[in-house]
């Protein structure tokens, strides 16, 4: 059996909307019955007056759950896009369901006064989040279920090169079924023509935007002929993916050159998320760093903490904090371990460093020497989640122009981390040319979502202790 393609996108959003308001309903019911009738919340929260009943909140549910959607739909773009990560879409929905929650309590509070219970509608609040978050679970396994049945047409891909495996791979995750043909090279016409004729192509993209315009012009003229979709994308992305915007401020479309994705309503939000993860490690950690300390301390002669100079945002010189993994005089040392480089590029590692004490190379493998870098992210000099800083002394930003360039600078336009991509792609097992395209990738793509996914996987990687040395 096959699906068309227009019934997919119409069952997907279909469902979304009705099982998200299903969900919400369910939460207001959840949280009556919890508020009025679970004897250890009302013994806890005695109620005032008569106990209402559920008809007067179901009445009400008739103008919140259609205000809900709306808010999923509008203001937490909840349904803009299904291939979004997990936790993208998680935030989305605690966005949703905390600006529903706050325009009923406020719709209740002007049109019915003390009628609804101000706790009721708080307690609604967590349970929509379970609910709704199980909701755009279930649909989005039905999608891809449906997916795998979906009539999806044959797409030619023209033109080679990193921007065309992207493409390739979001089709494949989008579209399981889909055939690809790929060429290097757009063909002579009368080969296109033939080829568009004997294939009922969907789109054709392609990625050699320097050809000949009168080519281009034909082969997008061939594609209207057949019943195709034409589109284009510049070779320009070749060297800046992710960073190319479409600009209409000159009132015409044009290209710019976006060298970060972090504005500062971003960063603020960055920020602001830095300081409250930061409050809890430092809380719930502090027994541990303060045994970490003292076995540094018993351990070799020297401080508990060791503080190195690190380039961090727009090339600011910093101290980064790390507890002490090697002995007081490494830094004097590190002329006899050059030639034990691992990774033979612009990151300094030694898998087997004579430098490491007893206690460091414990502290390395679960990755517990960075937790004192969480007193740089209280004062702003790191983020918990970015590209590592880079050390002064074995001159890794010297290397790194050297390899890649000016491009090289792009790594100071966000705060060094604690964690990041490469991090938990295998740790000091992940080569120096990949670590590089991963902090690039994370610095063109961030979003908080992204951050929270690096962050849950960061746990297993430090309990796994793969590539720590």
């Amino acid at each position: 059996m096959s699906i068309p393609a227009w019934l997919r996108n119409a069952a997907r959003t279909g469902l979304h909307l009705a099982l998200d308001a299903a969900a919400v309903v369910a939460s207001y019911g959840l949280a009556y019955l919890g508020r009025f009738h679970w004897d250890r919340w009302v013994a806890a929260f005695p109620i005032t007056g008569t106990l209402p009943e559920w008809g007067v909140y179901a009445s009400m549910l008739w103008i919140v759950v259609p205000l809900w959607i709306l808010l999923f739909w509008y203001s937490a773009r909840l349904y803009d896009s299904p291939w979004m990560s997990a936790a993208d879409r998680f935030l989305k929905i605690v966005k949703g369901c905390f600006l529903g929650t706050v325009a009923a309590l406020a719709a209740t509070y002007i049109y019915s006064r003390l009628e609804y219970s101000r706790m009721m509608l708080l307690l609604a609040l967590p349970i929509s989040v379970v609910l709704v978050s199980l909701s755009q679970a279930l649909v989005l396994w039905l999608d891809a279920w449906i997916a795998r049945h979906e009539a999806a047409r044959p797409v030619l891909l023209v033109g080679g090169g990193a921007v065309a495996r992207v493409v390739q791979d979001r089709i494949r995750r989008r579209h399981p079924e889909a055939e690809i043909h790929a060429l290097d090279d757009l063909p002579p016409a009368s080969e296109l023509e033939r080829l568009l004729a004997q294939n009922p192509f969907y789109e054709m993209i392609l990625f050699k935007s320097s050809l000949p315009h009168e080519r281009i012009l034909e082969a997008a003229e061939l594609c209207e002929s057949h019943g195709a979709a034409f589109k284009m994308l510049p070779d320009l992305l070749e060297l800046r993916l992710g960073e190319v915007q479409m600009d209409q401020a000159l009132g015409l479309p044009a290209y710019r050159i976006q060298h970060g994705s972090m504005t500062r309503l971003n960063f603020a939000a960055k920020r602001a998320f830095d300081l409250v993860f930061c409050l809890l490690v430092l809380i719930l950690a502090g027994p541990l760093c303060a045994l970490a300390a003292l076995l540094i301390k018993l351990d070799s002669p020297g401080p508990a903490l060791y503080r190195q100079k690190r380039l961090g945002f727009k090339g600011r010189v910093f101290e980064a904090c790390k507890f002490r993994t090697m002995s007081a005089d490494a830094e004097s040392k590190i002329a006899s371990v050059k030639d034990q480089n691992i990774h033979g590029g612009a990151f300094f590692k030694a898998k087997n460093d004579p430098r490491v004490t007893r206690v460091g190379r414990w502290l390395r493998r679960f990755s517990l020497d960075e937790f004192p870098q969480f007193i740089n992210v209280f004062n702003g000099e790191m983020s918990v989640v970015g590209p590592r800083p880079l050390a002064l002394t074995t001159g890794e930003m010297e290397n790194l122009m050297r390899l890649f360039g000016e491009t090289a600078k792009k790594r100071l336009n966000a705060l060094p981390g604690i964690t990041g991509l490469w991090q938990i792609s295998g740790r000091s097992d992940v080569a120096g040319d990949q670590r590089f395209a991963l902090d690039l990738f994370y610095i063109e793509h961030w979003s908080l979502g992204m951050d929270l996914e690096i962050i849950l996987k960061t746990v297993p990687a430090m309990l796994s202790a793969k590539g720590a040395y």
